[in-house]
């Protein structure tokens, strides 16, 4: 199956254990992301319940992946890297399902893995058992590292994040706050919505939803914000299909308030893709003036394209191209100008639980270049006395501080404002407030229960 694609002849009907553990095997093997696979399959399994299973499934042995290895490997005898990747896909279902979710009984994770396994590898349906078996006895009772000895290996087992990842964070924050961290990234994400104040206002929205069976309550960030429980199938809110409002994680809701256009302004979103901040923008604007949109691919436009229109958004045009050249857009020309870029998405690994499997530590090293020269093109469409954001949805420093400092050493006609003027909330932390009036800010999902997102303001001197 190529990447996003549904299998020749659409989704098969079959159970959400056989569902998640073909998802878990095509992402292993590279074949394609996780959310992407869900979002094609999911529709193969006919219950909510039975496609919640299938989700919790996929995203629990995503996140868990390591913890789980570390567990079987205890009862194998020969390590896991040998074994078929189906049967390695159905030994962590097991196993999650027998160490995590106290509500499916033990006995039952083994016979409907092993029962899994008699469709697909027959062959191992003995080991299977007796592992799985093995590790239900065993439980949480494991010889877990020394953490005092060593901390970095019992962060990582413990909570199954990639060893040069734990290094890195261990060293800035320290053990406590690094596995605050890792805890909060493998719990559910918390799903928030953003009113589409073009059609009604929070409380307008909060209501409707409550008529349809959803419970929001309102965020304490972002007055658009709503944080919703018990949604469902998107598409199948009357809510939604009328535009009333669309998904977007709190943090990123801060963007438009920071760069905070006025109606009838020109404005130019660099990378725009998927286009949940583009039509923000859109909507602080009151739908009059123009926003320029952005993206390497096509196909992505088309997802900018088509939720503007469920919104109700015509001033967003789309243009496919590289955010580093930004053609036919004239110099000095945009009142306001976002560089939402691409990142190592290092801050919101509880959203996309394979992830933080698929980076590694050269990633890191790389992106700042690309993001300092998308940086320094989009400033340059920025008039006098106009605004410049940058943003990232990573916590590392050299994606988002070291980019801004070498973009203001630089580019002396970019001056920082303070960021605290223009943020819809109060900063209480110290730590905050000084990142703020040099017009920088990183939130933390430790710190401040946030996806990880940096944002950085600027305004152009004016001649």
């Amino acid at each position: 199956m190529s990447r996003g694609q549904e299998p020749a002849g659409g989704p098969v009907r079959r159970s959400p254990r056989f569902l998640a553990a073909e998802i878990l095997s095509r992402v292993e093997s590279g074949a394609s992301y996780a959310n992407i696979l869900l979002q094609h399959n999911l529709g193969a399994l006919s219950e909510p319940r039975e496609r919640s299973l299938a989700t919790v499934l996929v995203n629990g042995c995503l996140k868990h992946r390591l913890t789980l290895d570390y567990a079987l490997r205890l009862h194998l005898r020969k390590p896991m890297s040998s074994l078929p990747v189906r049967v390695r896909q159905i030994l962590r279902l097991g196993a999650f399902q027998l160490l995590y979710l106290d509500k499916i009984p033990g006995a039952v994770a083994v016979n409907e893995s092993v029962e899994l396994a008699k469709t697909s590898e027959p062959k191992f349906t003995a080991l299977l058992n007796g592992v799985l078996r093995r590790v239900m006895e065993t439980g949480w009772d494991l010889p877990w590292p020394e953490a005092a000895r060593e901390p970095v290996r019992y962060l990582s087992v413990r909570h199954s994040h990639p060893d040069w990842l734990v290094r890195r964070w261990w060293k800035r924050w320290g053990f406590t706050e690094t596995e605050e961290l890792l805890r909060l990234d493998n719990e559910p994400a918390p799903l928030w919505i953003r009113a589409n104040v073009l059609r009604t206002d929070r409380e307008g929205l909060r209501e409707r939803l409550l008529l349809e069976g959803v419970a929001a309550e309102p965020g304490e960030r972002v007055p658009e914000s709503l944080r919703v429980s018990g949604l469902g199938a998107l598409a199948e809110l009357a809510a939604f299909r009328e535009g009333l409002f669309t998904v977007q994680d709190e943090s990123s809701q801060m963007v438009a308030h920071v760069l905070r256009p006025q109606s009838g302004d020109a404005v130019l979103d660099a990378c725009s893709a998927p286009g949940g901040k583009t039509t923000h923008l859109a909507e602080f604007m009151h739908n009059t003036g123009s926003i320029s949109a952005f993206d390497r691919h096509e196909g992505k436009l088309r997802l900018v394209e088509e939720l503007a229109g469920r919104l109700g958004i015509s001033i967003i045009h789309t243009y496919p191209g590289d955010a580093r050249e930004l053609s036919g857009v004239e110099d000095e020309s945009q009142d306001g100008v976002l560089v939402d870029a691409p990142c190592s998405g290092l801050g919101i690994l509880r959203r996309k639980a394979d992830l933080r499997w698929r980076k590694e530590e050269k990633d890191i090293e790389a992106l700042p270049q690309l993001q300092l020269a998308i940086l320094e093109r989009a400033a340059a469409k920025v008039r006098p006395g106009g605004t410049l954001v940058y943003s990232t949805c990573t916590v590392e420093p050299e994606e988002n501080f070291e980019v801004v400092k070498a973009f203001r050493s630089a580019h002396a006609e970019f001056v920082p404002a303070d960021l605290a003027e223009r943020l819809p909330f109060s900063l209480s932390d110290p730590r905050d407030r000084r990142q703020a009036e040099k017009g920088m800010l990183q939130l933390l999902p430790q710190r401040h229960g946030t996806d990880g997102f940096f944002l950085a303001q600027f305004t152009r001197r004016e001649v």
